[in-house]
């Protein structure tokens, strides 16, 4: 059985969930900042917060690779995952043995909406509800005159690769007055989108850029203005969200103060 975000009848049917498997790192984080870690009964290895929730749970694998017979030992009332980060194929195979939430997040709105899904789901729509509210005062403060410069978010080298326009990590670029030259979702890097772009940020997922490879693509386009940022802080939707709006506030004070 294969449940969408939005089917609010087979959502009503599971909550409240006493045992889930979570099979994304940030919704395996937001589900423990709701209260509901004991609720956790299976997560990734990449799964890293809380901090030492893997003494607390069972691994069942990354999020592409993980073990369908191991979780279905586990007894789960459901499996929430993400389209975009688990293998469509497994997931698939997986449903047919246990409820799956498959959440599609391209969007902040689509955030929030995941949030509100868990918080039903656990029982938790007040503190759901909080967070969101956290989440939007925080977001609303980032301040938005900058005047729009054209940037490339790298999440990858060998091949060059970024985050496209239909992305979750677009539309922070966006909040930051930057408009993206990469279409689609998660493009092959040319030559001239390199030279498309002002500024060039180095994300620290899923390739951890070190300063090592910024000053190596600073000599190579010395009028370019190259950034390491904090790929969870782009790219993390639920709970994380609401440390992004401090980062980004700082973030964009430092572009501000760059002459291009």
């Amino acid at each position: 059985m294969l449940i969408v975000e939005n089917n609010t009848n087979e959502i009503n049917k599971i909550a409240p969930a006493s045992r889930i498997v979570s099979l994304v790192p940030s919704l395996t984080e937001t589900i423990a900042f709701l209260g509901a870690v004991r609720s956790l009964a299976g997560i990734t290895r990449f799964c890293k917060y809380p901090e030492g929730i893997q003494d607390k749970t069972t691994v069942v694998g990354g999020p592409k690779d993980f073990d369908i017979e191991m979780i279905i030992s586990l007894k789960p009332d459901v499996v929430v995952a993400v389209k975009e980060e688990n293998n469509k194929a497994r997931i698939l195979a997986l449903a047919e043995k246990l409820p799956v939430i498959l959440f599609d997040i391209m969007h902040i709105e689509d955030a929030f909406e995941m949030m509100l899904t868990l918080g039903k789901l656990l029982g938790k729509e007040k503190e759901a509800g909080k967070t969101i509210g956290e989440i939007k005062n925080e977001f609303a403060s980032i301040p938005n005159s900058l005047p729009k410069r054209k940037c490339l978010y790298l999440i990858w080298k060998t091949p060059w690769m970024a985050a496209g326009k239909q992305t979750f990590i677009n539309e922070n670029l966006e909040k930051l007055g930057l408009e993206n030259v990469m279409e689609g979702r998660y493009p092959e890097v040319k030559k001239e989108n390199f030279e498309q772009a002002d500024y060039l940020l180095l994300s620290s997922e899923p390739f951890p850029f070190k300063d090592k490879h910024r000053q190596k693509i600073q000599q190579k386009y010395p009028d370019k203005k190259v950034m390491l940022v904090d790929g969870e802080m782009f790219s993390w939707y639920g709970s994380r969200m609401r440390k992004a709006g401090n980062y980004f506030r700082n973030l964009f004070h430092d572009l501000s103060n760059i002459c291009i």
